[in-house]
């Protein structure tokens, strides 16, 4: 029974996808059924870690290789708690905004399928079951990425099916590997990796460069990062997803799996490979501002910036250090809440106004005050001005740095603060300072299903920097017990 209790929030997403297909909903009977099942998923989640937290569970073991295994750990908690919140301010957003979209069964069908899935990575207990979940991923993220199912979206669609399958093929590779020299998947808070010798110290470089490379695929890092900006024809409660939690998220979260649960930090630590993996991330940093810069297509601009976010989360997850580490984390969550929020008001603007570059936002400020003002709280938050919850996280990113010596690297996360702050700042003054001649202004905010959950998120935001202990005390738990 326990053992159906543990599994109810990754099950429950899937049985409530197959129900939208069978049944024909009516539109509000369907938005309320999805707004309950999400809710209850969330609810669900809590239930598990408060009193099934010690539980483990081998769903089928068909070998030692294919072991399906779930447990739960304080890592599980925090993405799966971060991933249920998410869902069920996007399904508000997505009740109004889809209704434009078409095909909206189909949508909330894949978009509960992607829940289910994203859960089943967030409890995986070794790394076959994290695979096997992240190949899923891309399968129930694909008909949302081609849902307009134009030629640009289907071209879209088969890039994202290429990177995805590539990376997955480079992790699949690395597996095999590191199964032969121990035998063993599972994830431990140590690592798995023991009796270390000049010998196997090779295949084991190679195992680990393979499957960071390959997870760092959904994680956007140069140069595995073109398919991100192309998913930008994907409907906006897509793109939110995309880039706020679901696959990019998903690709970190499996990062920090592989690099502190399955190898260790002593032994990346020791590695000489994480100097040029840093090179990778550090390029991704600043060639995703650079990049942002010259967008002008708002959802674009959007795109490019998270590259450079997620290379911070990755710069702090090489740096095996406690400071670097929380940094990552905290960021991990600060980024999800600012973008999502970012993405909700350019979704706002094209729903509402029907505009998606930057030239045609003048003025708009004072047509919808409210999605603009949070849009600019969300801004300050991604550049890192105190006291916002961006400036949490790149302060510890800053010390983890300087605390292994790296003087280079705060130097580059400010300078790459200027740049967030020179491809952002312009939307604002645009938005609130221009304005065009014969425009009346006319207030017309988006509809309350849309504002409510971008009022909401930016709350969330704004409360993360100014209390920000919650949350930060219970990463450096983490962090105590990996290093």
């Amino acid at each position: 029974m326990n053992n159906i209790i543990v599994l109810l929030p990754i099950i429950f997403p899937f049985i409530a996808a197959i129900l939208i297909w069978l049944c024909n909903f009516s539109r509000r009977k369907r938005n309320i059924f999805v707004f309950i099942i999400t809710s209850l998923n969330f609810i669900f989640v809590y239930i598990v870690f408060k009193y099934f937290n010690k539980e483990k569970i081998h769903l089928f073991v068909f070998n030692e290789f294919l072991d399906i295994y779930f447990k739960i750990d304080k890592l599980t908690i925090l993405f799966a708690i971060l991933v249920s919140i998410l869902w069920i301010f996007t399904t508000i957003y997505a009740m109004e905004y889809m209704k434009h979209e078409g095909k909206e069964n189909r949508f909330f069908s894949f978009f509960l399928t992607t829940l289910g899935v994203t859960l089943g990575i967030a409890f995986s207990g070794n790394l076959i079951t994290l695979y096997l979940f992240y190949e899923l991923l891309t399968l129930a993220t694909f008909p949302l990425v081609i849902h307009s199912d134009t030629k640009e979206a289907l071209n879209s669609g088969r890039k994202y099916l290429i990177y995805s399958f590539a990376g997955a093929t480079l992790v699949l590779f690395g597996m095999i590997i590191l199964f032969n020299l121990t035998k063993d998947l599972s994830f431990l808070p140590k690592g798995i990796i023991n009796n270390l010798s000049n010998e196997n110290i090779k295949l084991y470089t190679i195992s680990f460069i393979t499957m960071f490379l390959g997870f760092s695929v959904k994680a956007a890092l140069v140069p595995f990062h073109s398919w991100l900006p192309q998913a930008m024809v994907a409907p906006t409660p897509v793109s939110s997803l995309l880039h706020a939690v679901a696959v990019v998220k998903s690709g970190v979260f499996a990062l920090v799996r592989t690099v502190y649960y399955i190898y260790g930090a002593e032994f990346i630590r020791n590695n000489e490979s994480t100097k040029y993996l840093t090179i990778f991330i550090i390029i991704s940093i600043l060639m995703g501002s650079f990049l942002a810069l010259h967008q002008e297509n708002l959802k674009k601009r959007l795109a490019y910036s998270t590259i450079s976010q997620l290379g911070y989360i990755l710069l702090g997850i090489i740096l095996v250090n406690r400071n670097a580490f929380v940094g990552a984390m905290l960021h991990l969550i600060n980024h999800a809440v600012i973008k999502i929020t970012l993405f909700f008001c350019v979704g706002a603007i094209m729903y509402t106004r029907g505009k998606t570059e930057i030239s045609q936002i003048k003025g708009i400020g004072r047509e919808m005050p409210i999605t603009l003002w949070c849009f600019t709280i969300s801004s300050i938050s991604l550049i890192g001005i105190p006291p916002t919850n961006g400036f949490v996280s790149k302060w510890f990113l800053a010390q983890g740095s300087l605390g292994e010596g790296k003087i280079l690297f705060p130097a580059i996360l400010l300078f790459s603060a200027l740049l967030t702050a020179m491809y952002l700042l312009p939307i604002i003054t645009e938005a609130f300072f221009k304005r065009e001649k014969e425009n009346p202004h006319i207030t017309n905010e988006a509809p309350r299903k849309m504002l409510i959950p971008i009022i909401c998120i930016t709350t969330i935001t704004v409360i993360l920097g100014l209390f920000p202990n919650p949350v930060l005390s219970f990463i450096q738990e983490i962090a105590k017990e990996l290093m």
